[in-house]
């Protein structure tokens, strides 16, 4: 029996389909070895634990839950955006916090969802803590930063944020990049 190659990014309909024009053959998908003698349920199950049609429901019921959230989340928007607005009396330093003020809902609206906006809420308390040497206040940004678990494009907004929102967030996105 002959070996096929499944495509990068293949999926298993197309899989099915491939081991059926190339039949009798197998292929391995995700470490599982699937046959041109499976089914199309038979190779769902191997890969998802469901049948080709418990998947297609599982698939409707998560979009659905999602489009939920999201339509719930963007509901919140207008009291997030005050309470965001809010909370940064006291720690964003007055001269930035129009800009602020009017990053806030953009930024509730993105990927993240705001998750940057309590990231600099956070690391700035830090800066702005003067009963603390400055030496200090950047190893608990930098600690604090590393626990936020950013990614690279997360590490890249919130670190550019620093900079734009504090006088000494430059060092401190200089003392996290380089440490």
């Amino acid at each position: 029996m002959k070996r096929i190659e499944f495509g990068a990014g293949q999926g298993l309909d197309a899989a099915y389909q491939d081991l059926q024009k190339n039949a009798p053959c197998y292929g391995e998908f995700n470490g599982r070895t699937l046959y041109s003698t499976d089914s199309l349920d038979d190779i769902y199950i191997k890969i998802t634990r469901k049948t080709k049609q418990e998947f297609d429901e599982y698939l409707r019921q998560e979009r659905e839950d999602y489009e939920r959230k999201e339509a719930e989340f963007k509901a919140c928007i207008p009291k997030l955006t005050e309470e965001y607005r809010e909370r940064a009396r006291g720690i964003i330093p007055q001269e930035h916090l129009e800009f602020w003020n009017k990053i806030v809902p953009i930024r509730l609206q993105d990927l993240y969802h705001g998750m940057e906006l309590d990231c600099w809420l956070d690391l700035i308390a830090v800066l702005n803590d003067e009963s603390k040497s400055k030496e200090d206040r950047m190893k608990e940004g930098l600690q604090m930063f590393i626990n936020q678990g950013h990614s690279g494009m997360s590490a890249g907004l919130v670190l550019s944020g620093l900079c734009r929102f504090h006088a000494l967030g430059r060092e401190l996105a200089e003392y996290i990049q380089n440490n």
